[in-house]
């Protein structure tokens, strides 16, 4: 005989209905306080019209919940009535609800108002110090309290940051600061002024991406620093980044306002000296001609390349002068005569290499018969490579144009100024 098992309780018991465990939906949080945040908008943007006396009547009146959550709207656009109505009651709020610290520190790091809200945040954790603290490390506490003493918060900020072992970012974050807060590139900003040049060169990434998501005239400031403090060789990306966005001094005067005379100069020599080399064969150092112009590194103020990187145009400021790869004469111009013959045509090749920079279409490129012509160069101004060119060269450029060219004494000035081993990547 054979005998089957069936589990009929248990098939029994799984046919009953139950209420569910769990409830379908797990209430969030965060889409909890985001929608009160966006209803306390939405009924604030009719309450910002109102008179300081009326507003202050609307404010008493919203729940513990949004007072906790008004201090998020404050914003410098506001109509002063309306903010110094809200200023009133931050500061009523602070001296009851020991939460309004926390919510006041993002606020003040979001508006970077180290005014009136600095005042508030400060009141804020003097009402509750000793509960606050409980909260934390004895060592953060103290830091706290002497930052909110400080005369100079950014200072402040940026001076521990610097010095702390932990690193910058972690040290931020003992302080509530996170890289999303405005307040943070101007603390940034700050620590850039108190560097070395062991800090670019350990922090290029956060560098980096800070440049590139500045302002002009705050890429402008860390360009200057960066010039100021490092050899740029040393960080050769950065500088590379800084050429990119600013180019040189004189192709883009208005982009170089807020960085120092010396140190426009240092980049403009530094990277036209790295565009040369690399027009002339990159690492071959030792091309002839690079080796013949490089001397004269000290006088130059701008280069383009042009015609499939095979003409490079070197200006000085009392000439113009195209030299060539492989194999061709060096056509000699005076400033202003290149200035009205050939010049729009090489602003409009570089405005179009700007406008197509991220895009596939190709600028046309000017080409190097566009800018020949004898009857237009200097007198004797149209020099071959052949013999002992670089002595005839030289006795041409003394005799014409007055200059030194004697390469060491060209190249003493350069020296002082040591950009570091022009081989580093």
């Amino acid at each position: 005989m054979r005998y089957e098992y069936k589990p009929s309780l248990l098939q029994g018991w799984l046919r009953e209905k139950r209420q569910p465990l769990l409830e379908k939906k797990i209430e969030n949080s965060n889409e909890k306080y985001r929608g009160l945040l966006e209803q306390l908008k939405e009924e604030f943007q009719s309450k910002s019209f109102l008179s300081e006396t009326a507003f202050i009547r609307w404010a008493n009146k919203l729940s513990r919940r949004e007072k906790l959550l008004l201090p998020n709207l404050y914003d410098e656009k506001l109509p002063e009535d309306i903010k110094k109505a809200m200023i009133h009651v931050f500061q009523q709020t602070a001296k009851n609800e020991r939460r309004l610290f926390r919510v006041m520190v993002d606020v003040v790091y979001q508006t970077c108002n180290l005014d009136e809200l600095w005042k508030i945040l400060k009141y804020s954790y003097a009402s509750h110090k000793e509960r606050l603290e409980k909260r934390m490390e004895e060592k953060q506490a103290g830091k706290w309290r002497k930052f909110l003493v400080s005369k100079d918060p950014i200072l402040y900020l940026a001076t521990e940051a610097y010095g702390s072992e932990k690193g910058i970012l972690e040290e931020l974050e003992t302080f509530y600061l996170k890289k999303n807060f405005p307040l943070f590139k101007l603390v940034l900003m700050e620590i850039f002024n108190l560097a070395d040049e062991q800090f670019f060169l350990q922090e290029q990434s956060l560098y980096k991406e800070l440049f590139i998501s500045a302002t002009n005239e705050e890429q402008q400031k860390m360009a200057h620093q960066l010039i100021h403090k490092c050899k740029l060789n040393h960080v050769k990306p950065l500088g590379k980044l800084i050429f990119e966005k600013l180019k040189t001094y004189r192709r883009k005067p208005m982009l170089w306002r807020y960085v120092g005379e010396e140190e426009k100069r240092r980049f403009a020599q530094w990277i036209l000296k790295l565009e040369m080399k690399d027009f002339f064969g990159d690492v071959d150092q030792n091309h002839e001609r690079y080796r013949y112009w490089e001397k004269f590194i000290s006088k130059l103020e701008d280069v383009v390349v042009t015609d499939g990187r095979s003409t490079l145009i070197m200006y000085f400021s009392d000439v113009v002068i195209m030299e060539v790869l492989g194999t061709g004469a060096v056509y000699i111009y005076s400033s202003a005569v290149f200035q009205k013959h050939f010049q729009p045509k090489i602003d409009r090749m570089l405005a179009e290499r700007e406008k197509y920079s991220h895009s596939w279409m190709k600028p046309r490129e000017v080409k190097r018969s566009e800018l020949m012509n004898k009857d237009l160069t200097l007198p004797g101004g149209w020099l071959v490579h052949n013999g002992d060119w670089q002595y005839k060269f030289d006795a041409w450029l003394r005799r014409e144009l007055g200059w030194e060219v004697r390469r060491d004494v060209l190249l003493q000035k350069e020296a002082e100024r040591d950009e570091g081993d022009f081989d580093t990547d």
